[in-house]
């Protein structure tokens, strides 16, 4: 239950203004409510009150105020040490970080650095989405809508601006039906997003000792690029990998297949020498001796050596298509693992974040589902196995 806040008591007997509920200072003016400042500044909504009394008293638009306000690059700065904050204690992914920081850079390069926050309306959120969606798939489009939209969140809940910034309907996530039919074409040009097993096979076939491994544990699991480059050697229990998602801090206890556990026994033990201590204890090193994954130097970028190792993997096969890069060996998972019928499990090993009362309740899956499902990949990607 969403506890409501306390609204504060006027500052002084005669102060000509009242607390509304969403956190204002307000007053009924020829039967409209207008709105102020806010609680913590009652001396700025005040001031502000006694600038446009007489214009709406007397039904007239006031004035603008002067420009006065927080700048859009200061706006930015505020969001990413607070992001940053978190990235740093572990509660927010680098990854995601970059994300942020790419998207405040786009922000300022639209509306510029030294443009006035309460200044941007409408038109301007207008304007920025269609700028933004030139060259870009829906899913960026929506990428870019959410995170625009919780930096300008951001910056009234921080009480840096005193109204909630409207945004207009144009500025809106495309729709799930945009989205299905966008799916739908890209489908149709460029076939699915992940691999047949003859395609995985030859992978495997050519494939360097480490990528044999990774190729193999997204095959098996659906691990996916950063649960590669963090994977800790202490994850391997015997013939079962127990290793939370890195994305979502899901628990996974995943059931490796021989192939898998050889192919992962040979990466390890072909393992360069890390040159950071901390990564002494991880499956995967690069042969410069760092993460296959990780930030660049200043922490705004991503260097992602699985991927680019992939894609060079699949030029060489000719396999190459838009759309298709290591994180479709996932997509394969999840299409093929469906088969088996038992989704809880095939969520489970894919470390979703389901959001439902069954999962709130369920504590644990038994093992014999989650090697029930990855029998069933098995036995698509090794046919011939299956039947011995």
């Amino acid at each position: 239950m969403t506890k409501t806040k306390r609204k504060p008591d006027k500052p002084r007997r005669d102060f000509p203004l009242g607390a509304a509920s969403n956190g204002q200072w307000c007053k009924k003016i020829k039967g409209r409510i207008h709105y102020f400042g806010v609680w913590s500044n009652p001396a700025a909504a005040e001031t502000e009150y006694l600038r446009v009394k007489e214009y709406l008293q007397a039904g007239r638009l006031p004035p603008a105020a002067a420009n006065t306000g927080i700048l859009m690059s200061d706006l930015c700065n505020r969001f990413l040490n607070s992001k940053r904050a978190l990235r740093d204690t572990g509660e927010l992914s680098g990854r995601t970080f970059v994300d942020y920081h790419a998207a405040c850079a786009d922000v300022l390069d639209h509306f510029g650095k030294e443009r006035l926050v309460e200044d941007i309306g409408p038109d301007d959120f207008e304007s920025y989405r269609a700028k933004a969606s030139k060259g870009r798939g829906l899913h960026s489009i929506a990428k870019t809508v959410t995170v625009t939209k919780m930096l300008f969140k951001f910056a009234y809940d921080s009480e840096l601006i005193e109204k909630p910034i409207r945004f207009g309907q144009q500025f809106a996530r495309p729709t799930k039906k945009s989205m299905r039919i966008h799916r739908a074409r890209k489908q149709n040009s460029h076939g699915l997003r992940m691999f047949e097993a003859a395609e995985i096979t030859a992978l495997l076939k050519v494939a360097t000792v480490p990528m044999k491994a990774m190729i193999l544990l997204a095959a098996n699991s659906g691990l996916g690029n950063s649960d590669l480059a963090n994977l800790p050697k202490s994850a391997i229990q015997g013939d079962w990998l127990v290793f939370a998602r890195v994305k979502t801090g899901v628990n996974r206890r995943i059931p490796l297949w021989p192939e898998t556990k050889k192919a992962l026994r040979d990466a390890i033990e072909h393992r360069p020498r890390a040159k950071s201590s901390a990564d002494d204890g991880l499956c995967f090193i690069t042969q410069m001796g760092r993460r296959w994954v990780r930030t660049g130097p200043n922490g705004t970028s991503v260097m992602d050596l699985v991927s680019d190792a992939f894609t060079k993997l699949l030029k060489k096969l000719e396999l190459k298509r838009e759309g298709l890069g290591f994180y479709a060996l996932r997509h394969g998972f999840e299409t093929i693992a469906g088969g088996c019928g038992d989704q809880i499990a095939v969520d489970s090993l894919m470390g979703h974040v389901i959001d439902d009362m069954g999962s709130n309740y369920r504590e644990r899956i038994e093992d014999s589902r989650l090697q029930a499902v990855t029998d069933h990949v098995h036995s698509w990607l090794f046919p011939s196995a299956a039947e011995e």
